[in-house]
C-alpha cells in the first residue's frame, strides 16, 4: 500500500499530513510497515523523515482519549479479575481451614466423649471399692463384736 506524505516547510524533517491519495506536495511512500501505516494516518505529526528518506515512526505514539479509556477500563478489568481469583483462593483455603478445623473438633468431641465415659467407668469402679470397703469394715465390725479381737 503506498502512503503519500507531506513533510512540514517549518517543521523539518516532521511530516505535516499523509494521505492514501496522491495529492500536490505529497511524496510517495512504499514498503511501510502496518504500524507505521497506522502511525502517519493517525499521528502524522509525530513521524518525520530520515536523513535518507525513510518514515520514522515512533514507538510510543500518545493514545486517543478513548484509547486511554479503553487502556484503563481493561486495567481494572484486569485487576478485578485478580481480587476474584484472590477471592478465590481465600474461600478455598478457608473451606480447606473449615474442613480441618471440623475435623478436629470432631477428633476433640469423641476423644471427650471416651474420656468422660472412662471417668464414669471409674466413678463406678470406686463406687464398688467403696462398698467392698463399707463391706469388710462391717464384717469386721460384727466380728469383733462376736467376741474377736
Amino acid at each position: 500500500m503506498k502512503i503519500y506524505v507531506k513533510v512540514s516547510d517549518t517543521d523539518k524533517p516532521y511530516i505535516e499530513k499523509a494521505s492514501t491519495e496522491a495529492l500536490d506536495g505529497y511524496v510517495a511512500k512504499e514498503g511501510l510497515l502496518n504500524d507505521q501505516i497506522i502511525a502517519l494516518l493517525n499521528y502524522p505529526t509525530k513521524c518525520y523523515l530520515s536523513d535518507n528518506g525513510a518514515v520514522i515512526t515512533p514507538n510510543q505514539i500518545p493514545l486517543s482519549d478513548a484509547e486511554k479509556q479503553a487502556q484503563d477500563m481493561q486495567l481494572q478489568f484486569t485487576n478485578m479479575q485478580k481480587q476474584i481469583t484472590d477471592m478465590q483462593a481465600d474461600i478455598t483455603a478457608l473451606s480447606s481451614d473449615k474442613a480441618s478445623l471440623q475435623d478436629a473438633l470432631n477428633k476433640a468431641n469423641t476423644e471427650n466423649a471416651n474420656l468422660k465415659k472412662q471417668l464414669q467407668d471409674m466413678q463406678k469402679q470406686a463406687m464398688m471399692y467403696t462398698q467392698q470397703i463399707m463391706q469388710i469394715n462391717n464384717d469386721l465390725a460384727q466380728a469383733k463384736a462376736k467376741g474377736g479381737n
